[in-house]
């Protein structure tokens, strides 16, 4: 393997470890990953250390060079669709060992797979609230209502989480606009039980998977990817209950 093959498929190894942590994948379970792609194309004393938001990858080819290379890794929406065809394309590869032009091609058509429909999204966003509303004593019309706000939340959503990263800007965004759409419902009589209709809106924007992948970070002793997935976790929870407090502090005694 002369130096520049082996510089484009440590480069396309970077891209698979960075597609793995945008897409939801444990950092541990990333890593090894990584490193077992590594081992099949025979590089030496491999050294790969990923976080949340980094890559640092440093091999040496069977011809002794050195390569060095690292990678930012902004953040991603989690995609377990991809996650499930990321990990079969690391196990191909081990198998296999492709070239760089070919390896390419295939993580490729992993990243260009058609996305789920948009309506399956829609569909989710209002079954989780208006069965969390419900669980929490929401009545029929409360039900009905959340879920149309639910509408309204993943539809915003979908648009803001183009130009907003920022979990604690734009959980407290969403959590306003939806807290104001109850207001709103429970001041023309479409819903009686506010409280428990913004404890259905509010399941929306909760960072559970985020939190456990912290967790599980945690226990494999990836001490700071850990504590980013939980601080992330925390700020999307301080963002909840900021756009909740301004929707109550703006528009009391107007609504």
């Amino acid at each position: 393997m002369d130096i520049r093959e082996a510089n484009q498929i440590v480069k396309i190894i970077l891209d698979v470890g960075e597609e793995f942590i945008k897409s939801g994948a444990e950092i541990w379970r990333a890593e090894d990953s990584l490193y077992r792609i590594c081992n099949a194309y025979g590089f030496k004393k491999i050294n790969i250390w990923l976080i949340t938001t980094n890559i640092q990858v440093s091999v040496e080819t069977p011809e002794g060079n050195i390569i060095t290379q690292v990678r930012y890794v902004p953040s991603g929406s989690y995609n377990y669709d991809r996650l499930d065809y990321l990990n079969d394309l690391s196990r191909k590869v081990c198998a296999t060992t492709p070239d760089s032009v070919t390896f390419r091609a295939m993580l490729d058509e992993v990243l260009t797979r058609p996305e789920q429909n948009v309506w399956i999204t829609y569909f989710a966003a209002v079954l989780s609230a208006s069965a969390f509303g419900v669980f929490f004593n929401c009545d029929w019309l409360d039900a009905i209502a959340v879920g149309v706000i639910a509408v309204i939340m993943t539809a915003i959503g979908r648009q803001l989480g183009k130009v907003e990263s920022n979990p604690l800007t734009y959980n407290a965004i969403l959590a306003f606009i939806g807290e104001v759409c109850v207001l709103l419902c429970v001041a023309v009589g479409f819903g009686h039980h506010r409280s428990y209709m913004t404890i259905g809106i509010v399941m929306l924007l909760i960072g559970c998977v985020g939190f456990a992948n912290g967790v599980r970070d945690l226990l494999n002793r990836d001490i700071i990817s850990g504590g980013i997935n939980i601080f992330n976790s925390i700020l999307g929870a301080a963002g909840i209950a900021v756009g909740i407090a301004m929707a109550f502090l703006l528009l009391r005694g107007v609504i």
